[in-house]
Order: C-alpha cells, then structure tokens, then sequence
C-alpha cells in the first residue's frame, strides 16, 4: 500500500502514552509522545493479565493491513491450518473446464500439470474451453479501493480462477519489456523517452492495458502490475499449456461471466494450494494484499455460503461482536479498503483470543519478526522477542502483535495512527518503534 502527503508545520502541542516502568521498582513511567493533531488509539495488555497502557483504545480508526490479523485468524479458524486451495480440469463431452475456487497460489507450472494431465488421460482434442469461476460472488475489487489501487501490483483483482496472484511480471533491460506469464488477454504499450526523469510501468484503468513509459533503465528493473481480465488471461494460458502438452482446443476459449459453468464433469485432474498455515504466513510477511483477499472471501464461501465482500463483512462483524470489539467497520481481507475502522483494543482483543486456540502458535509464527518483510529495517534493537503485522495507508500507520516475555506474560498491543501529513507522516513509524521498543525493554 503507498502512502505519501503534504507537508505541515513542526512543533505541536504533544500528548504523553504512558509506558511501564522498566525494571521493577523503577519510579519513572516511560512515555512516547503523539502530536495532538494526529489520531491515535493504542492499547497494551498482559496476556491474561493487566492493561498496561490504554491512549483512547476503543476509538476506531482505518487499521490498513493490521486488517489482515482479522484474515489470519479467521481462516485458521474456519478453514483450519491443513486446509488446501483446489483448481481441477474436467471433461464434459466434448469440452474442458476449468475450475477454480480461490486458489492463491496457482502457478503457471500447476498449469502445465493439469495440461499433461489431461493429456494422460488420453484426450489430444477438445471443441472448447471454459472456465468455472462462480466460487466467488460480486465485484473482484474490494469496497473502498481507490481507482488508483488498480494500476500497481498491490491492487489485484481477486477471483476465484486466478493465475500468479492475477498478476504479470514486467522486466524493462533498456528498451525490451519482457511479460511473464505472457498470454493474449495482455495488452502492452511501451512509450520511451530518455528525456524523461524515470520510468514508470503500471496498468491503465482506463482500457486495461499496461504502460511502459519514460526513461529507460540502466539495468533491469522488473514491476508487479496486475492483469485486465485475470479469468480471460488464466484461461488463455491454460490453452497454451494444453497446446505444449499435445492437446489442442477449436474454439476460443470462454470465460461465462455467469461462474459456474454447466461443463464440469468429470474431473481429469487436480492441483492443492500449499495448507492454509503456509499462507498465512506468505500474507503476512511481505503483507500481500491478493493472498488475504482469497482467503477472507473463501472463508465467507464456506461460512456463509457466498463468497462475496458482504458475506465477508458478516463473518468478520458477528466475530468481533462476540470479542466486544466496539465500534468498527470491516469490508475487505487486505486493509487496501479505506471504509475500514477498528480500535486498538478490538485488535488487541483478537490477538488474546487467538493466542488461547490450537494454532496459536502458527498464527503468530506467520507475522514478521524484525528484519523479515515489512519488518525488514525495523525494530532491529528491540530486546525482546517481538511479532507484529504493519499497517501502511495515505495517512494512517499501524502496527499490532506480541511481545514475548521469558518468566512474564507475553503482551499484546496494538497502535493506530491516522490523521497524518507532513512531518508527522514521516515520523510514524520511528513513533511506533518507539512505543514496542518501550513495551519490549
């Protein structure tokens, strides 16, 4: 997720969040100081045991990524850490379908495996191919996502048949772009100009194509851009694969906007997703906003029967009004949505009730530690054990997780800021730090 913002005036008015002392007996409370023009709401607390700091911790605010802990916890608890993503091909007379129901991880190799698949069967022919993609219900875009999430990589649609996070790989080496996969739902327009002060590659909402323009680079650069029609472009490749695997298809493939397709029928063959306790963590470390997409709409598909945006939301209100999380607003799985609200002490309320089930500990083995993903260059000085999930939005900063503590409870926190421009933006996260950093001395 970007950020950015204007810059302000310095030199505020500073509020205090009071900290525990150090070391036993110390008389001093350690405090971390907010501009009071930035919102703020922070809660920490001893698992099972006392707060330890409360700033306005029932005050909603966006929680950006620090919404994918809702996803985690929720498809451990509903899918289970073994469960696994399936996308199968099967024959119906003289046609091939393509299944797929929400698989996060199909790769273009998996492709290859069905395509030989089906030519092991013995099948060298078929009239058409078609795709079943009505696992999931609605828009493939999340409510609250800005027009401009749809030109990068972070912004990918989620689909129920979807093909390497619905995404393509653009290499620029000079004046050559490279597409990877490369199919024909791919538009490509490449506009140089050494004049140019960098370059920019990105996909055009206006007609989905994807652009190449400026400056061309010194050296490779390769950018994550997200396809137009990802079902179209999933489909496409996989009649390529069948091709290279000796089957060929007549007609140009179909992708019936309608999902479930009448063509399935008996299954030829199948790839599985790596188990859910593998992809929760592949979510959380670099903080990938598809993966959690996939995962919080199969949890509303097989909750609520839909897999849809509203089932989700259902699933994830009735959850936090059993947790006594106070006012919030939940609509998507990644935190991209900017209608999202939480408190500090909703979330904190969730890490508690997650650190009392069975998978506890994958749920939160699969946040970042400091100097892996998102927490690549942070907290690096911290003197305890520390697992969070960032949050980054225009804006807004947070960061939630635990603090491990040998002969101590372990605590949970949760800080949200928002409301922020200028020089308090770029200070964020340097204030964050300082607060776990307090809380882990």
């Amino acid at each position: 997720m970007r950020g950015g913002g204007a810059r302000t005036a310095v030199g505020r008015r500073r509020t205090a969040i009071g900290l525990p002392p150090r070391r036993r007996g110390a008389r001093s409370v350690h405090v971390v100081t907010i501009p009071d023009s930035v919102g703020a709401s922070a809660t920490a607390r001893e698992l099972g045991g006392v707060e330890l700091v409360a700033r306005d911790p029932d005050v909603p605010h966006p929680p950006a990524s620090n919404a994918k802990l809702l996803t985690a916890a929720l498809a451990l608890h509903h899918l289970g850490p073994d469960y696994r993503f399936e996308t199968s091909v099967s024959r119906a007379g003289d046609s091939l379908a393509l299944a797929g129901r929400g698989n996060p991880s199909l790769s273009p190799v998996e492709l290859s495996a069905l395509a030989e698949g089906v030519g092991n069967a013995g099948i060298d022919a078929a009239a058409r191919l078609v795709a079943d993609a009505g696992w999931f219900a609605g828009p493939s875009r999340g409510p609250g996502w800005t027009w401009e999430d749809g030109k990068y990589g972070y912004g990918a649609e989620s689909t129920a048949l979807a093909l390497a996070g619905n995404a393509v790989s653009v290499t620029v080496s000079g004046t050559d772009v490279e597409v990877t996969p490369e199919t024909d739902a791919v538009e490509l327009v490449a506009d140089f100009d050494r004049s140019a002060d960098e370059l920019r590659v990105y996909r055009d909402p206006r007609d989905g194509t994807i652009r190449v323009e400026g400056r061309p680079p010194d050296q490779p650069r390769t950018e994550t851009v997200p396809v137009d029609d990802p079902v179209r472009h999933c489909l496409l490749a996989f009649r390529d694969a069948l091709a290279d695997a000796g089957v060929t298809v007549s007609e140009n493939p179909r992708t019936p906007a309608d999902a479930e397709t009448s063509a399935a029928g008996e299954t030829i063959a199948t790839v599985r997703s790596p188990p859910v306790s593998e992809l929760v963590r592949e979510m959380n470390v670099p903080s990938d906003n598809f993966l959690a997409e996939q995962l919080a709409r199969t949890v509303a598909r097989e909750v609520r029967g839909e897999g849809s945006w509203e089932a989700w939301e259902d699933v994830v209100g009735e959850f936090l009004e059993e947790r006594g999380a106070g006012g919030f607003r939940i609509r998507d799985g990644s935190g991209l949505s900017r209608y999202n609200l939480i408190s500090s002490r909703g979330l904190v309320g969730v890490l508690e009730w997650a650190a009392e089930r069975p998978w506890s500990a994958t749920f939160f083995d699969s946040l970042p530690a400091p100097g892996e993903g998102t927490l690549e260059n942070r907290l690096l000085d911290a003197d305890r054990e520390v697992r969070a999930k960032t949050g980054t939005l225009t804006g807004s900063r947070t960061l939630s997780g635990i603090v491990r503590r040998d002969g101590e409870r372990d605590v949970a926190f949760s800080i949200l800021l928002s409301g922020l421009t200028g020089a308090d933006e770029e200070n964020a996260r340097e204030t964050i730090d300082e607060f776990v950093r307090e809380l882990a001395d």
